[in-house]
């Protein structure tokens, strides 16, 4: 008994011992989720009835089944069954060989053994743009109660709205903290008609339309927009990880997670590129630089992504707005911001950007001009990916010559071509010139043919040394090329007032 004690007694002094002082750590092994495996038989929520196909491109379908299994593709447009076999994790993708346009309406059908079969109908073969951006991508053609009392005459432009081979899929908001394989609640497809257009989003439908009645190709618009939100946020994590100086940017704003909710369940899609509207959320940051280079982070992400080469991206610039409500019509901070803008597009290759100085409201920056900006787009897309003989950009400052207190500004070739100004009205003076002293004065212009002429001001030291033209916050222009292209803001300088 005494030894049985015993051998209990050291039991115990050991056990303690590996408690308290032992050297000895004990390793727990991490915890490791299961690989996902997908069962659900199923095809990707943006692929859909009444949905547009990317002409030209071979056509990817994708979505789950259970592992191994036999997928069997029939496309009405393409002559032979394609199949596909899931992987151990149940995903499955093929592509349907590229096809030209074709507005007549097409089948596809995806079955497996063993479940039900998917169909969808009346798919039309065309053009897929993504429209994104925050709250002036977002604000539709009809009215939206508090903000936006629809664009110009919407009643009359909701009544005509009725094509059919204008297809468009908005997509929910969703924030997401990693790149989403699907969207959590898919929309749907709607045909474009007069139910349906006065909650379209204006600036995407403007922009299509033209598309379509220029080109006569089906056009499909995903518009991926939310209000007040951030350029980081629709910026995905590893283009923000590429480069130094935007890394900082992680974490901040719900960096990336609208890219991970609404953007990255697109990028196996097919598509022709994007538009973009947005950067009031970004107008004040510190330091402003940082937006061309996020805005340029966001487009080569963007592009990685989607993996179809140098998609081409046309966005828009802030227009003016009276953004402190002051009053003020000397502050320029905006306008500074617009320059960031305007740097994106010779930064990055396939970009171009619309001017609005001309399509603003001072007192509201959700203006209703969304039809000149949807125009503006389309030209941009027209002219640059499509090859056709349209004017896209309005007079761009090229030099000026002084000569004693007259400055005549030139302009780049072929932008300023029947320069005048909206309605032949007077020119809306916003053109500032400064001396030696750095002090800026308002100048008198007129129109010369295809310059302008501008007449400093007495008290000017002479020879005029800078211009700005529409350097200001809300400078509602109307100078304009004879394609009704509004000239773009400028200055000469790089002063910091």
């Amino acid at each position: 008994m005494k030894q049985r004690l015993l051998v209990c007694l050291l039991c115990l002094l050991v056990i303690a011992g590996c408690k308290k002082d032992s050297p000895i750590n004990t390793v727990v092994p991490p915890t490791t989720k299961p690989p996902v495996i997908y069962e659900l038989f199923s095809v990707a929520g943006v692929l859909q009835s009444n949905m547009v196909i990317q002409r030209d491109k071979p056509a990817k379908i994708w979505g789950t089944a259970k592992p191994t299994s036999v997928i069997t593709i029939n496309a009405s447009w393409n002559n032979a069954p394609i199949t596909a076999t899931s992987t151990a994790a149940g995903t499955w993708e093929v592509y349907i060989p590229a096809s030209p346009a074709n507005a007549s309406p097409q089948t596809l059908s995806i079955a497996t053994p063993g479940e039900t079969d998917i169909a969808f109908n009346n798919i039309l073969i065309g053009d897929v743009w993504v429209c994104a951006g925050q709250s002036n991508m977002n604000m539709p053609v009809g009215p939206l109660a508090p903000s936006f009392g629809g664009v110009e005459n919407y009643a009359a432009e909701i009544a005509a709205a009725n094509y059919p081979q204008i297809r468009s899929y908005t997509v929910k908001e969703d924030y997401e903290s990693a790149p989403a394989a699907d969207f959590s609640s898919p929309a749907s497809w709607v045909i474009c008609s007069p139910d349906n257009a006065g909650f379209l989003s204006a600036t995407a439908y403007f922009f299509a339309r033209k598309l379509h009645t220029d080109l006569q190709v089906p056009i499909g618009i995903i518009v991926s927009s939310v209000n007040g939100s951030w350029c980081e946020t629709w910026t995905n994590k590893t283009a923000l990880q590429n480069d130094p100086q935007l890394s900082g940017y992680i974490g901040q704003h719900q960096s990336s997670t609208l890219f991970n909710g609404m953007i990255a369940p697109l990028t196996k899609l097919s598509v022709k590129g994007f538009t973009w509207y947005q950067g009031e959320n970004n107008q004040k940051m510190v330091p402003l630089t940082d937006y061309t280079k996020l805005n340029v982070a966001l487009i080569k992400g963007w592009r990685a992504e989607f993996n179809q080469g140098e998609l081409p991206f046309y966005y828009v610039q802030i227009t003016p707005f009276d953004d402190d409500g002051g009053g003020n019509p000397s502050l320029n901070y905006l306008a500074k911001f617009r320059e960031t803008q305007a740097i994106v597009r010779t930064s990055v290759p396939g970009a171009g950007m619309v001017i609005t100085m001309d399509a603003g409201e001072v007192t509201n920056h959700h203006p209703r001009y969304k039809k000149q900006v949807g125009d503006r787009l389309a030209l941009l897309a027209l002219s640059n990916s499509y090859g056709k003989p349209v004017q896209s950009v309005g007079p761009q400052y090229a030099s000026f010559t002084p000569n004693g207190n007259s400055v005549t500004l030139n302009f780049t070739s072929g932008t300023a071509t029947g320069l005048n100004t909206i309605g032949n009205a007077p020119i809306n003076q916003f053109f500032f010139v400064a001396g030696a002293d750095k002090v800026f004065r308002k100048a008198e212009a007129t129109i010369s043919g295809d310059k302008i002429v501008l007449t400093a001001p007495n008290g000017t030291p002479l020879p005029v040394a800078a211009v700005r033209y529409a350097f200001t916050n809300y400078p509602i222009t109307n100078l304009q090329s004879a394609a009704g292209l509004p000239m773009e803001p400028f200055r000469t300088d790089n002063w910091s007032n």
